[in-house]
């Protein structure tokens, strides 16, 4: 949290408040006449509460200005509410800038944001990890009071960005790197409390969720083995990776972190520029409860008023926008309470069928009851010079069943379509798979032509007594004007074999 006065946060919290901004960028300063608004997101924990990242902060904002900013250029931005005491946000460096007439738009990032170049130690293993952040800072000319503990390491890792050192050594300490507002380096531990509340009287709008987490696993990944301390669920564990880390580093780190607790949140509210992301803080609700929630991103908001979005990223806690793979997560899980089976499978190569069965598709799965149903759909593409008789096998948990179809080539590429439903299947592992084969000729059925789709539910076989579920294989066949029909169908009569075909019109 930024050092400032008791008076400047009472006037902070006020409702009514007035906002003054000023921009220091290059050698020019806005005021408020000519800032029309600005983003600045301070950010710790872009997924969710762990150790070890290294966030470059963003500024960005719009201003009357039709002059030039060069990239590079210096941006300070500061808050004041009282137009004397003036709380700064933080050192920037434009990176992109946009000037369209009086507007200008400029794009900032502070300097970890450039710090993607390859660390070459200018200091020999074996060392300790202070001394190896002390190189880091000197080579990235970044300004560090607080190095961390002096663990020993006996070699140093190669091929590895400054960043990438300086995550790792902030892993060590169970903190994350910052720039602070004075563009120091700091090594801020999300675990720490900061002495301030906040409480939903500034709230604009606010979600927290209705169980905490709780530290209670450490698992870290040294690119050579994977170490883990204690244990729990995947909402209780930090994960990182660092090549520096022991086993006994770690088991001291979750010794100081077990404790912890604390509720992830999603609060909007009126902009209080001092606090900073990393630090947990609490959120009192109704003037009673008090949650205790961290940082993990701020995110502030200027056009004339200061308003924040603040998260609190926990394992457990879900942001408000429905994503396409969560929903497909849900689905699984549903199906899989269900005993419902959905399995898709096509032809990675092309299939040359002939008088030996191919294999067309395979299907293993477990019923959740008795009874259970499963339909199998068979689509696919046969290429072939005339018309041929198809034999189509399926072994249900290794019964054979049988059936034979006519290919009526009016043209070279015909696409067929298979149907069949086995009911009263038994509870647990089951396997249904298919065969095709060409008795007389050869046909292929070309890569990726083939679709094989497997549809189960668990519900002891409910639509088992319709008589549609119970036709074997239906086949379609092309349409043809009546002319060609006529033609290929010409002295053709049904077979008995044929029992249970449909030619769809």
């Amino acid at each position: 949290m930024v050092d400032v006065s008791n008076d400047f946060k009472r006037l902070a919290i006020q409702s009514g408040r007035y906002v003054y901004c000023k921009i220091i960028a290059g050698n020019t300063t806005f005021l408020d006449d000519r800032i029309l608004e600005f983003d600045f997101d301070d950010i710790c924990h872009p997924e969710w509460v762990t150790f070890g990242t290294v966030c470059p902060n963003k500024f960005t904002f719009s201003v009357i200005y039709n002059g030039e900013l060069q990239v590079g250029d210096t941006v300070k931005p500061y808050i004041s509410f009282d137009n004397s005491e003036w709380c700064p946000l933080g050192v920037f460096y434009v990176a992109r800038r946009y000037v369209r007439g009086k507007k200008a738009s400029i794009t900032c990032y502070d300097k970890l944001y450039s710090l993607d170049a390859e660390y070459v130690p200018s200091i020999q293993a074996p060392t300790t990890t202070d001394a190896i952040l002390r190189d880091v800072c000197e080579t990235a000319g970044l300004v560090c009071e607080d190095f961390g503990y002096d663990f020993k390491v006996q070699e140093i890792p190669l091929g590895h960005t400054l960043k990438d050192m300086i995550g790792y050594i902030a892993s060590m300490n169970r903190s994350c790197a910052k720039l602070d507002r004075n563009e120091k380096l700091v090594l801020r531990v999300p675990t720490h409390r900061i002495s301030y509340a906040l409480d939903t009287e500034n709230f604009m709008d606010y979600s927290r969720n209705l169980d905490h987490s709780s530290i209670t696993c450490l698992s870290c990944d040294t690119g050579n083995e994977i170490l883990v301390s204690g244990n729990g669920a995947l909402t209780s564990t930090i994960e990182f990776y660092n090549p520096f880390m022991t086993q006994r580093t770690l088991d001291n780190l979750l010794a100081m972190t077990r404790s912890v607790t604390f509720y992830g949140a999603e609060i909007t509210m009126q902009g209080l520029p001092f606090l900073e992301s990393g630090e947990r803080a609490d959120f009192v609700e109704q003037g009673v409860d008090m949650y205790a929630i961290i940082l993990s991103e701020i995110d502030y908001h200027y056009d004339g008023a200061l308003t924040a979005k603040i998260y609190s990223r926990n394992r457990s806690y879900t942001d408000a926008t429905v994503h396409k793979e969560d929903l497909d997560a849900a689905l699984d899980e549903i199906r899989a309470q269900l005993g419902n089976v959905c399995i898709k499978q096509t032809n990675d190569n092309a299939l040359t069928l002939g008088a030996s069965p191919v294999t067309a598709a395979s299907f293993e799965f477990l019923a959740k009851a008795r009874n259970t149903f499963a339909q199998i759909d068979l689509n696919f593409t046969a290429d072939s010079a005339s018309g041929m008789t198809f034999n189509i096998d399926l072994f249900v948990n290794g019964e054979k069943i049988s059936r034979t179809a006519l290919h009526i080539a009016a043209k070279q590429s015909e696409l067929l379509h298979y149907y069949y439903l086995a009911d009263n299947l038994p509870k647990g592992a089951n396997k249904i798979e298919v065969q095709i084969s060409t008795p007389q000729g050869t046909a292929v059925i070309p890569k990726n032509q083939l679709i094989a789709t497997l549809v189960g539910k668990g519900l002891g076989g409910g639509n088992s007594g319709n008589v549609n579920d119970r036709l074997i294989i239906t086949e379609e066949f092309p349409k043809y004007d009546y002319l060609r029909e006529e033609s290929a169908l010409a002295g053709f009569t049904e077979s008995p074999e044929f029992d249970g075909a449909q030619e769809t019109e």
